[in-house]
């Protein structure tokens, strides 16, 4: 499997104050049957490191991980967008998975903006958006999915949301975006105080909705963001 959005670099936003809490964060990934994960730290409010700022972050962790877990790790980001997006993008403050043209994205969870425009202008600025969680923003609908990928946006949902404490809430809409093959992505969006459900989510993707969309949700998918 391949986690395309997880918080395990330590000392830049939220996920991981701890060199060795981030490490035995790829440790259970590695217990899962992980292979290749993506970190993909917030720039958002109190979370705006550089991507330079982030890339010594990563190579450094990078280099502590090599030595002791058989896991491949690339770095990216989880871009906030508020009213400033467009300049920050412009401004190169967005720092896209492995350096490809692919950049998860994040709305407020209640907001006022049109969210298929923004994904278009982004588009439109030479990147493929994904749209991180969008099982879990308030006006998120079906019809919407429907418009993001029309206009070149792919989407990605948490595994949480189909077999953790949140499904619950999100089953409704999960399943309507199944039902409408409309999934990109499933990852694990995973924190030091967040459990890591990614196989267990896989496991249950399999026996739903069947093998080939599991791979293609859990592995061949990312393996072309990774690729570019």
């Amino acid at each position: 499997m391949i986690d395309i959005h997880t918080h395990i670099l330590p000392f830049v936003d939220d996920g991981s104050a701890d060199a060795d809490l981030s490490l035995s964060m790829l440790k259970e990934c590695v217990e899962q049957g992980i292979t290749d994960v993506i970190l993909t730290p917030h720039y958002r409010k109190m979370y705006k490191k550089t991507p330079s700022e982030l890339k010594s972050e990563f190579e450094k962790f990078k280099s502590l991980a090599e030595g002791q877990l058989p896991i491949n790790i690339y770095l990216g980001q989880e871009f906030y967008i508020d009213g400033d997006y467009k300049a920050n993008i412009n401004k190169g403050e967005a720092l896209t998975i492995n350096d490809t043209k692919y950049l998860l994205i994040e709305f407020e969870y209640i907001n006022d903006v049109e969210m298929v425009d923004i994904v278009y202008e982004i588009k439109m600025l030479g990147y493929v958006p994904i749209v991180a969680h969008y099982e879990r923003y308030f006006d998120s609908d079906l019809s919407q999915a429907i418009e993001i990928k029309n206009v070149g946006g792919l989407i990605q949902v948490n595994a949480d949301s189909l077999v953790g404490a949140s499904k619950k809430f999100y089953h409704k809409l999960i399943k309507q975006l199944f039902k409408n093959d409309l999934v990109d992505f499933v990852a694990s969006d995973v924190h030091y105080d967040r459990e890591n459900l990614l196989s267990k989510a896989k496991r249950f993707v399999e026996k739903k909705y069947g093998k080939e969309m599991a791979n293609r949700l859990f592995i061949e998918n990312a393996k072309k963001l990774i690729e570019g």
